[in-house]
């Protein structure tokens, strides 16, 4: 079980630096996977530079927890993808922003096999 959760942790972290690594290089392609469409000036730097290393952050601390067995790495970084769903629901909410239910549910799923994988790590004393 342990290894099948890791397998899934680490694909997620694998994932999210690839899509990272896209935002740099790729960002009309990143936008697109994303279902957004890239700002101008000043909010197309920081979407680009924030989106990069966002997806770059999560996939690393993911991907290493996963790969070394540290719970906690990948704890924050599944709390961190965690994080995006709140942050989706307000924007929808009290901001206009679009209703976005599917990526909302992915990243739950996301954040509920890390916390799974945290707690099977942290079991096995590492």
């Amino acid at each position: 079980m342990l290894t099948l959760l890791r397998t899934l942790t680490g694909l997620a972290g694998l994932g999210a630096l690839l899509i990272g690594a896209t935002w740099w290089y790729q960002p009309e392609t990143a936008a697109g996977l994303l279902g957004a469409s890239l700002l101008d000036g000043t909010g197309r730097t920081a979407q680009i530079g924030d989106s990069g290393a966002f997806f770059i952050g999560v996939g690393v601390l993911m991907l290493w927890g996963a790969v070394r067995q540290r719970a906690l790495f990948v704890l924050i970084g599944g709390g961190l993808v965690g994080l995006v769903a709140p942050g989706r629901i307000l924007s929808a909410t009290l901001h206009g922003g679009a209703v976005t239910t599917p990526e909302v549910v992915v990243e739950c799923v996301i954040f509920l096999i890390a916390v799974i994988t945290w707690f099977a790590i942290s079991r096995r004393g590492h």
